[in-house]
């Protein structure tokens, strides 16, 4: 989970109490959504998925479970970072290793992410899949949870579509959460996560 994102109020100090603990089951129902949401996306408009690319870490257990519901054998996996020190993302893991890879007219790329807040990671990660495969590139983008507020912060992309809409920016009202069925104030952690990890970088920004 990226602590890039995290408006904390001055001096408040989360607790378990503020975490959304997601179960694998919950975790089923998102990736069930986002297979049937992008299924008929393909099927519609006549593409077919040539390559996944997680963006690691949170992006690497929904994609793995993806390629085997798409029955795609080809990842390309990207690793960026969040650097609390430079405030910049650190990349681990480019397109580097890539040789021959190309796509067709009717082939796309799946970049899944995780838990996607302002999406500065994953714009980061479509930016180097546009250069590698070209502007035009069809890539399709998903994410397990998607912050309301910057839900189309990825740019230049096909479709995109996400499991469950969250408010960690806390740039929706609670009466607009309320509205939308969105939980106001809880931070998404997933079941792969590290509990007192992740508190320890909500609490250190």
């Amino acid at each position: 989970m990226s602590c890039l994102i995290r408006k904390v109020i001055l001096m408040y100090i989360y607790t378990e109490k503020d975490l959304d603990l997601i179960s694998w089951e919950r975790i089923d129902e998102f990736i069930k959504k986002i297979y049937s949401d992008v299924k008929n996306y393909l099927d519609k408009e006549g593409l077919k998925i040539k390559y996944i690319s997680p963006i690691l870490r949170g992006g690497g257990v929904p994609a793995i479970k993806l390629s085997h519901m798409f029955n795609v054998i080809d990842m390309l996996p990207i690793q960026l970072k969040h650097n609390s020190k430079t405030q910049e993302i650190d990349l681990k893991i480019g397109l580097d290793y890539l040789k021959n890879a190309q796509l067709e007219e009717d082939e796309c790329i799946l970049l899944v992410e995780g838990n996607h807040v302002t999406g500065t990671t994953s714009k980061v990660a479509a930016k180097l899949l546009r250069e590698r495969f070209g502007h035009d590139a069809n890539i399709i983008y998903v994410s397990l949870t998607r912050d309301y507020a910057h839900r189309n912060s990825v740019e230049n992309t096909c479709y995109t579509t996400w499991g469950m809409t969250t408010n960690e920016t806390k740039e929706v009202s609670k009466e607009e959460c309320e509205r939308l069925g969105i939980n106001y104030s809880l931070v998404s952690v997933y079941p792969w996560e590290n509990i007192e990890e992740e508190l320890s970088e909500l609490n250190n920004l």
